[in-house]
């Protein structure tokens, strides 16, 4: 009686551990703050997307995100939408997306922030500004500068600085910029001492390890964002689990303000492809309230322990130093919202396992698909009592 109704339980757990939809990404809350998923940098056809701005809306209620910026590029617009007339002095050209977006949200859960791009050569290449409050002042002190990549670029961060906005400098492993090599150049500093540097992509359309480490340098929020152009549902198989990338908010409260309360002290982590990256902080937060031991059993030779992995980040365990006297798996895998049981044992003696005596055995592990660090994995350890 007792194994079938240690089965039973096993089913529910699994059962319970699957009962997710594939399009939606799952997060769980980390101690003291609310999860919020973000894209941050968003563009429609108001610049050079291929999108209505009501259907980012609906592209982030499908995967159930929760806050959405529209970045469109301050000074590049379709000469399309000119001729349309959607771009006239009466409907304030360089807000009309994110007005029709916030009208979209109107009903739902998303939470939609007024921001723009300014786009120039490297140096210092693009950059959002997000929680602005007039983009036609930024536009008109960046385009005071003319031709000047790095003086126009200041002055529309500084205009954006005056306005309260949060600024971050946006893909720079970019290969029309960093054909060649990722590269932190002078005027990054000079923007970094003047305060127009609050944060850094960490991933747009690929993980750039450089931008992690000038992140963890220079006290910069991590973020990693679409950048979408065309529409999502051709960039990603929601049905089989992929996503967008997002950067992870862990927020006081799910509001606007605790948005920005969140970046304005680095609270985020970015995930993409199955990769989650962050300072180590934030990421053992997330790990902590993603990952599960839900059940313990022993016998003479051997200590299981099954694991539940309650977010959409996969996770890849790799067995760290420490834990030599031990024999687990040394690579295993446990799928998003899954479950997975480790058998440890005693090392062989004779090619046979040996009767565990300890009272105690410690599990180091590395997550690899939890990064502190450029090359640098979470590491972790378990240590359970044998009763």
């Amino acid at each position: 009686m007792k194994r079938v109704i240690t089965a039973l339980c096993a089913a529910f757990v699994a059962m319970s551990a699957s009962a997710y939809t594939p399009n939606r990404i799952v997060i769980p809350d980390i101690e003291g703050y609310k999860t919020l998923k973000g894209d941050f940098h968003i563009h429609t056809v108001f610049s050079d997307g291929d999108v209505w701005p009501s259907t980012r809306v609906k592209e982030a209620v499908w995967e159930g995100l929760d806050v959405i910026a529209i970045t469109e590029h301050l000074d590049t617009r379709h000469q399309k939408m000119v001729n349309k007339g959607y771009f006239t002095k009466e409907k304030n050209d360089r807000h009309r997306s994110y007005e029709i977006a916030k009208e979209a949200a109107k009903g739902t859960d998303v939470i939609v922030i007024r921001g723009g791009e300014l786009t120039r050569e490297m140096a210092p290449g693009h950059w959002n500004c997000i929680f602005v409050k007039d983009n036609e002042k930024i536009v008109k002190e960046e385009e005071s500068h003319g031709d000047d990549h790095f003086l126009s670029v200041q002055a529309g961060l500084k205009e954006a600085h005056a306005q309260g906005a949060f600024t971050f400098w946006n893909h720079p492993q970019w290969n029309k910029h960093a054909p060649n090599v990722t590269k932190w150049y002078p005027e990054h500093t000079k923007l970094l001492k003047e305060g127009y540097m609050n944060g850094i992509e960490v991933y747009n359309g690929e993980y750039c390890p450089e931008a992690h480490g000038w992140a963890l340098k220079h006290n910069l929020t991590m973020f990693a964002n679409s950048d979408c152009h065309g529409p999502l549902f051709y960039q990603h198989d929601y049905l089989h689990g992929e996503h967008r990338p997002v950067t992870l908010v862990f927020a006081k409260e799910r509001s606007e303000a605790g948005v920005r309360e969140a970046l304005d002290n680095q609270r985020t982590v970015a995930f993409a492809e199955g990769m989650v990256y962050g300072r180590e902080d934030n990421v053992r937060a997330l790990y902590d309230a993603s990952v599960k031991i839900i059940s313990i059993s022993h016998d003479w030779r051997s200590t299981k322990v099954t694991f539940e992995n309650c977010s959409s980040v996969p996770l890849r365990f790799a067995k760290a130093p420490g834990s030599e006297e031990w024999s687990y798996t040394r690579e295993w895998e446990i799928a998003p919202h899954s479950i997975k049981t480790l058998d440890i044992k005693a090392l062989q003696k004779d090619h046979k396992y040996q009767e565990i005596t300890a009272k105690e055995i410690v599990v180091n592990l590395f997550v690899n698909t939890y990064m502190v660090g450029p090359g640098e994995p979470l590491k972790v350890q378990y240590k359970v009592t044998r009763e």
